[in-house]
Order: C-alpha cells, then sequence, then structure tokens
C-alpha cells in the first residue's frame, strides 16, 4: 500500500491526509452499525467507504481494527459510499493516530527517525496538498 497526499477541490483541511487502507467498523450507542474500509487518515480525521451510508452531521465510533477507536462526525458524502469524517479527539488521541500514520505510511518511513517523522505530521505549516 502506498501513501499519497491528497486533497479534493473544495478542501479547507488543516492536517496531511495519507492513504492507508485498513478495516474499519462503525458503531454508535455501542452498537456496530456499519463495516468498511479506511480510504485515508490524518490527525484531524478520515475518509471512510462504508456501508449502509452514515447520516451527515452525526456523530460516529470509528474502530479502526487493530488500532483502537475515535470518535467523529461525518461532514460529507462523495462518491457511491464513501465519507469525509472530521474527528472530535483531544491532543492525546491525535497523538495515537500520528503514530498510526507513521507506522502504516511508507512516505513516513523515508524519515531518518520517529520523532523527525512526529515533527513532520504535527507541523502546521504543512498542509494538505
Amino acid at each position: 500500500m502506498s501513501a499519497h497526499v491528497k486533497t479534493l477541490p473544495d478542501d479547507c483541511r488543516k492536517d496531511r491526509r495519507f492513504v492507508i487502507a485498513l478495516p474499519v467498523d462503525v458503531a454508535s450507542d455501542g452498537r456496530r452499525l456499519a463495516f468498511g474500509m479506511l480510504e485515508n487518515l490524518s490527525r484531524g480525521g478520515a475518509a471512510v467507504s462504508v456501508f449502509p451510508l452514515l447520516d451527515i452531521g452525526r456523530t460516529y465510533s470509528f474502530h479502526l481494527r487493530g488500532y483502537g477507536a475515535w470518535a467523529g462526525a461525518v461532514v460529507r458524502r462523495f462518491g457511491v459510499k464513501s465519507h469525509g469524517i472530521r474527528f472530535h479527539i483531544g491532543e492525546s488521541d491525535k497523538r495515537k493516530l500520528d503514530e498510526i500514520i507513521r507506522i502504516l505510511s511508507p512516505d513516513m518511513a523515508s524519515y531518518d527517525d520517529k520523532d523527525t517523522a512526529l515533527a513532520v505530521l504535527r507541523d502546521p505549516t504543512i498542509r494538505a496538498f
């Protein structure tokens, strides 16, 4: 799997997104409602392809199999079953996502050490492009 930094034409996100394919389960009120695949991930959000379709504006728990769960709201739908997610998480959870991205993204593997890779992920001057 290769990581690519990409944005959508009307993009206003603050964080770089990396293409990372990973199974995801979507839950609400402790119940699994949908399943699918993570399409891309950043410390602020994700794109997921799931079935059935999720409600725009609703907050769900997104379980990245083997890595943890994060709360996020569906901010839009695109394509047939893809959803844009904005995470509602604090800095501690963002740091956990940074580590997942560092581990799973080949782009981050090119850095000589963990601290440099994480600094690049957190640099607010490096936006999605």
